[in-house]
This record gives structure tokens, sequence and C-alpha cells, in this order.
């Protein structure tokens, strides 16, 4: 997507499962796309999950001025070598926790922990309004919405994140702007899930993009 490699040649030293590398989910080489542009800006990139710490010394080192924080429910966390980041220890079930973490007023928000589906639309519905236009949100390991993954990882949710983040992208694209070809019409979505109208709207409103790639998703604040 970029000629630039800086950022997936920093994942492949550090050892991050985010590269390009024989293991790799090849993340890094169009997150770059993205985030790019913040190289060299002042602002706050938080990541939720850290693992061992390696995608934490990636980002630290690839954004020179950005504070860089980790979010996970493994207090050995703090053991690993995390860079110059920060660890914050919380668990995502807790609305209260997301709530302070919301306050942190992030660029960029990278939702790599537990894969779950109620974590990850919780964190969604929390952290995405809190963001400021242009700011950058990646849902990571969407793949867990399809068959054989989802049985395990739905854990009682309604419906997945894929299914919520395709329907913002229905009603941003479409949803209520005037027809360009009938006068007087306004575009609607071909099927409309009414019990999510409300929510998927405010989403929606929010969203100047939503870009999909290969496991993840993008959604870039307007």
């Amino acid at each position: 997507m970029l000629h630039s490699t800086a950022l997936d040649d920093l994942g492949l030293r550090h050892g991050t499962d985010k590269s390009s590398g024989p293991k790799g989910h090849d993340f890094l080489r169009k997150y770059e796309f993205f985030l790019a542009p913040l190289r060299d800006a002042d602002f706050t990139f938080l990541e939720l999950g850290v693992f061992m710490g390696a995608s934490l010394r990636v980002f630290g080192e690839y954004f020179s001025r950005a504070k860089i924080v980790g979010v996970d429910n493994n207090p050995q966390v703090g053991s690993f070598d995390v860079g110059r980041a920060e660890v914050v220890i919380g668990d995502l079930a807790d609305h209260d926790f997301l709530t302070t973490l919301a306050a942190l007023g992030a660029k960029v928000v990278l939702d790599d922990a537990s894969h779950w589906w109620p974590d990850q639309l919780r964190a969604l519905g929390v952290l995405y309004p809190s963001l400021g236009p242009g700011s950058v949100y990646i849902l990571e390991d969407v793949h867990t919405s399809f068959e054989p993954l989802a049985p395990h990882f739905s854990v009682g949710a309604r419906y997945s994140p894929f299914y919520l983040v395709t329907k913002i992208a229905e009603y941003m694209t479409g949803n209520d702007r005037p027809s360009p070809v009938i006068p007087g019409k306004n575009l609607v979505p071909l099927k409309r899930d009414e019990s999510l109208d409300s929510e998927i709207r405010a989403l929606a409103d929010l969203t100047d993009a939503v870009v999909f790639i290969e496991r993840a998703c993008v959604l870039i604040r307007k």
C-alpha cells in the first residue's frame, strides 16, 4: 500500500507477529498507509493487548514524539521489555476502566486484545466516540467473526464485530444521504437492522472512512 516499509522493518527487527515475517500477519506494511502522517506528531497511541511487548517497542521507535500506552489484563506484562511505553493493567470487560482509557484522548487505538466479540464491541462502543477528528481506530483479528472461530469467540454476543463495522460502512456510505439521481429521495440501506438502527447511525455519523484489510479493519474518525 506504501512504498515505505519502515514500520514493517521495525516489526521484523523486534519480532512482532504484526510484521510480514514467516509467521506474521503482515499488518504493519498496511497500517503504515494510515499511520505515516503521524510519525512525528505529538499524540497518544493506545494499544489494547500487549502480549510480550514487541509491538509496543515497534510503535515506540516508529513514532518519535507519541506517548505509547499499552493495555493488558496480565499483571506480568510489567516485567516485559516494552521499550518506552507505559503499560496499564485492566479488563476491557470493565466499563469504568474503558472510560478511563477514553479520557486519555488517544489519536490512534489498536485493538489487539482478547478477540472476544463482547470485548471488541465494548471497546469500540466506548473508545471510538471519544476520538477526535482524523483519529484512527484499528480493529484487529476480525476473522474471529467467521466460521470456524465464531462459536468460540462470540461468548453470547448477539452479533459480530465484523457485522457491526460493515453496517457502519453501509450507513456511512448511503444512509439518509440525498440521492444524486432521484430528486427528493434519500439513500437508505437495502436491509435495515431496526434493533441496531440508532447505534449504527450514531457511529456512522462519526465516521469518514472504513477500510477492510485481511483479518482487520480501520475506521477513520470524522
